[in-house]
Formats: structure tokens, C-alpha cells, sequence
């Protein structure tokens, strides 16, 4: 979704999870942003309980869309909001086309090359700019959903799978430009990039995917819902409902970690000069299980914390 999202798809696509697409794993994830209540003056004379504990939930509030939260690490704390992928794939192919044309490169572009380039820029632009409108309204009826009294996680599923799709769209418009793109360049020219792919460094930073800190911003608030709905009726969550958001929690970190190092290596290919393409669409295909995998997850874990009927 972009939730970062996702071809990205949430669910695998066939249960309610996003349909396995070529490079599911590049899409945003919604990076939502929020700032978690200060602790209510007094207190218990007992130990005081960390975050994330259960009942340290109730102290967080509904995300705002800013540029990143309380427990968001490295450089997502400073990113603008993320939530389609449109941005990023218009982005890595500009910076692809910028260096080639650079005045520095050993063989420039060619007047008829630069045209062909900026035609293909330009074209690929405003295909992305109609699909990610059309996505992001997909995702924000998905966040509203996310966040609603009760989960509808049918229709959650439906909306995941509209996302997932016109992501794929997305994803597959970027892939067909990059190619076009490094079909331009003449031999000597994809040698150069060859050449200097060699050279560049795999990006060391630590920054877990923004996908991570929405599923667990949203947990938060589905905790928070049930339990100001059962407090409603004299109630407070019993143990079954603790154990479904600690397997759950635990479920969606474990896989958004291994979706954040397909992401990494993702973007390790997309970064050189040259771009691998078989070898992206390798990864891809190891990657997009983890995604799919996430995301159905994080539906299935918001739908065990729905409160009883009637409460």
C-alpha cells in the first residue's frame, strides 16, 4: 500500500494478499505519522511498563500525515510522506537519465538521444501521475477502513487487491521505461554504466521499511478502539485478545524485517548506472512472498482485535 506499499501489494494476492507483481517490493508503504501521549501524571508504585507493552497502546494517537513519528529510526524520521510509489519510480529513472547526461560522462548523449530521453521522462510522468491519483484514493479508503469502530477485513482484502493491481500497473510502466531507457544508450555508453556499477557502494543505512511503523501504529489504535469499546460495557481484553496482538506483532515484525532487506537489495540494483533488470526480476520474485505474506498478516491481526458484537 503504498502502504509504501505495495505491488507491491498487501496480501498475496489471492487470499488477501496483493498479487505477486514485478517489484511488489518496491513500493511505498504509508508512512504515517503520529506523536504518543504523554504518560498520565502520578502513576502505579509498580515497575513501569516499556513501549510497546499492551497496555502502553492506550497511549498513542491517531497518525497524522506528517513526515514521520516517535520510534520511526535513521532517515524515514525526515522523509515527507511516502504512500504511492509514482515519486520514487519517476525519481530513480531521472537520476538514471541525469547521469548519462552529465558533461563528465566519457561518451555523451547525442542530441537525438536526449530527445528520445526527455520524450520517454515526460511520457512516463503522466502515465504514473493518473495511476498514482487513482491509487492513492484506493489508499486512503483502505486507512480509513484500517482505523474504523469495527475492521471489515473482507473489504479490506477487496481494496488491498484494487491496490496491489494498479501498483503492479505502476510498477510495470517503470520497468518498461527503464528498459526503453537503456535500449537508447549506445554500446560504449552501457559499457561506461557497466563499468561504473561495478564501483557503487550497497547502501548502509538502517532504516526499517515505513510499512513496519503503519502496521504497528494501526495495531496500536485497533487496541485502543477495543478497549475503550469494552470499557464501554464494564469489560476490559481478556488474555485471547492479548495473545492475538502479540503473535500478530511479532508475525508482522519478523516479516517486515525481511521485507526491509529485500528493499535494501532492491534498490542496491536500481541505484548503479546499469541496471540488472533479469537480475531485479529475480528478486522480485523472492521478495514478493514476504511482501504478500505481511500484508495478509497485518489484515488478519486487525481483524482479531475487532470487539465482540454488541459491545
Amino acid at each position: 500500500m503504498a502502504m509504501e506499499r505495495v505491488s507491491q501489494t498487501r496480501m498475496t494476492k489471492k487470499g488477501i494478499v496483493r498479487n505477486a507483481i514485478p517489484l511488489l517490493f518496491l513500493l511505498g508503504s504509508v508512512l504515517l505519522s503520529g506523536k504518543p501521549l504523554l504518560a498520565a501524571p502520578g502513576g502505579s508504585s509498580g515497575p513501569e511498563e516499556g513501549p510497546g507493552t499492551i497496555h502502553d497502546l492506550s497511549r498513542w494517537v491517531l497518525p497524522r500525515q506528517t513526515t514521520g513519528w516517535v520510534g520511526v529510526q535513521g532517515r524515514e524520521r525526515d522523509r515527507p510522506l511516502t504512500v504511492t510509489p509514482g515519486n520514487r519510480f519517476l525519481s530513480i529513472l531521472h537520476d538514471h537519465a541525469a547521469w548519462y547526461a552529465s558533461s563528465r560522462r566519457a561518451v555523451g548523449l547525442s542530441p537525438v538521444q536526449r530527445r528520445k530521453i526527455n520524450r520517454l521522462l515526460a511520457d512516463t510522468r503522466n502515465r504514473l501521475v493518473r495511476l498514482d491519483g487513482k491509487d492513492l484514493a484506493l489508499v486512503q479508503l483502505f486507512e480509513a477502513g484500517a482505523v474504523a469502530p469495527r475492521v471489515d477485513v473482507s473489504r479490506l482484502g477487496q481494496l488491498n487487491e484494487k491496490i496491489g493491481a494498479v501498483e503492479g500497473e505502476e510498477a510495470q510502466v517503470f520497468v518498461t521505461a527503464l528498459s526503453r531507457f537503456q535500449s537508447i544508450l549506445l554500446p560504449l555508453q552501457r559499457r561506461e554504466g557497466e563499468e561504473a556499477s561495478r564501483n557503487v557502494l550497497p547502501d548502509m543505512s538502517v532504516d526499517l521499511s515505513g510499512a513496519v511503523f503503519f502496521a504497528d501504529r494501526i495495531l496500536s489504535i485497533r487496541w485502543n478502539r477495543l478497549e475503550n469499546s469494552l470499557e464501554q460495557s464494564g469489560k476490559k481484553p481478556d488474555d485471547a485478545y492479548a495473545r492475538a496482538f502479540q503473535t500478530g506483532r511479532k508475525k508482522i515484525w519478523s516479516l517486515g524485517i525481511r521485507k526491509t532487506v529485500g528493499d535494501k537489495e532492491a534498490m542496491d540494483l536500481l541505484m548503479k548506472p546499469w541496471v540488472d533488470l533479469p537480475g531485479l526480476s529475480k528478486l522480485e520474485k523472492k521478495n514478493g512472498p514476504v511482501e504478500a505474506s505481511f500484508w495478509k498478516e497485518f489484515l488478519h491481526t486487525l481483524g482479531t482485535l475487532n470487539p465482540p458484537s454488541g459491545s
